[in-house]
């Protein structure tokens, strides 16, 4: 059985919890550098509570470290758990630039260790039927695809924590990167990378350095579009959504996190209810991963596709032109 080490418990508590809940994981070990936050989450679920990620790295009952820290230090400490011969999961996204998830990817290579990123919207039921679909050719030719989320965040929100959020170094972006990834990524798990970008961002209604309104207009290779629109700035947070069509059918995905949908096109509901899900969050994926060798469903170079479309559409932000999709080495 697997043992986890869980690093930075504010995103990382749910998920230190969610490996206590698994079957087939064993959770030995939390590492925050808020001591009490540690002590007090490691004697909630029954575990070992540090400070210092070198007393996780030396352990020899921890198998995979669950890297749940601001997005600019996944690909450092990342790192470091490969190097250390550990199994590393990152939360979303998987770094603030692609030079990061690089090295990181690198690391993992290096060492013989399995990389993967925390996208839970990809453990759906419905999305994983979607991706499943258009892989199919059950809704044709893909013409387009659109994801949306109009969000609220307040000032608080931005200077919880140490401030971290809302700036390029440790966010890495702003309603786009770090609300609105989950989005992007299925946008691409649905669609592919775009070749072709164009973006806008602001900053309307928040003192921050990244964006509270973002939005991006895609071309592919076969001529579908793509559309992208995210704000931390809507009164409440109304909906987080995702559609895609083709010539032989179509999906409005109302609430992604939850599965909400609707389904046009003869026969199309029927066959998206046929499709098994295997797997229902991150921790699965890892056990199934090492314990029968199924491979992750978002490891590091999926994960990076993510940053990259975040990237071009950033920098067509900054140029105020359409950007060309730079291909993965």
């Amino acid at each position: 059985m697997p043992g986890f080490a869980v690093v930075g418990l504010g995103m990382g508590r749910g998920r230190a919890r969610l490996i206590h809940e698994t079957a087939g994981a064993e959770l030995r070990c939390v590492c925050d550098l808020r001591e009490p936050l540690a002590r007090e989450v490691g004697e909630e679920l029954s575990c070992d509570a540090v400070t210092d990620l070198d007393d996780v790295l030396g352990r020899a009952d921890v198998d995979v470290v669950m890297v749940m820290t601001p997005s600019g230090l996944h690909g450092e400490l990342g790192v470091r758990c490969a190097e250390a011969g550990k199994h590393v999961v990152t939360t979303k996204p998987m770094d603030v630039s692609t030079e990061a998830c690089d090295r990181l990817i690198a690391a993992a290579d290096g060492s013989g260790v399995q990389l993967a990123v925390d996208y839970q919207s990809r453990y759906v039921d419905t999305n994983f039927r979607v991706a499943t679909a258009l892989r199919e050719g059950w809704l044709g030719r893909p013409l387009l695809g659109e994801v949306r989320f109009k969000w609220f965040r307040s000032d608080d929100y931005f200077a919880h924590g140490g401030g971290w959020r809302g700036t390029w170094r440790m966010d890495g972006g702003g309603s786009l990167a770090n609300q609105g990834s989950h989005l992007i990524d299925l946008l691409v798990w649905f669609m592919g990378d775009p070749v072709q970008v164009y973006g806008e961002a602001a900053v309307l209604n928040h003192e921050i350095e990244t964006e509270d309104v973002g939005m991006a207009i895609l071309r592919y290779a076969n001529g579908a579009r793509g559309g992208i629109v995210g704000t931390t700035t809507f009164p409440e947070s109304a909906y987080f959504s995702a559609e895609v069509h083709g010539t032989e059918g179509g999906v409005l995905i109302d609430a992604v996190l939850s599965g909400e949908a609707r389904c046009f096109g003869d026969g199309l509901e029927e066959k998206l209810a046929s499709v098994d899900n295997p797997l229902h969050n991150i921790v699965e994926d890892i056990v199934s991963c090492l314990e029968k060798g199924t491979p992750v469903r978002v490891d590091g170079r999926e994960g990076r596709r993510t940053v990259a479309l975040l990237e071009a559409i950033y920098r067509s932000s900054r140029e105020g032109r359409p950007v060309a999709m730079e291909s993965a080495p």
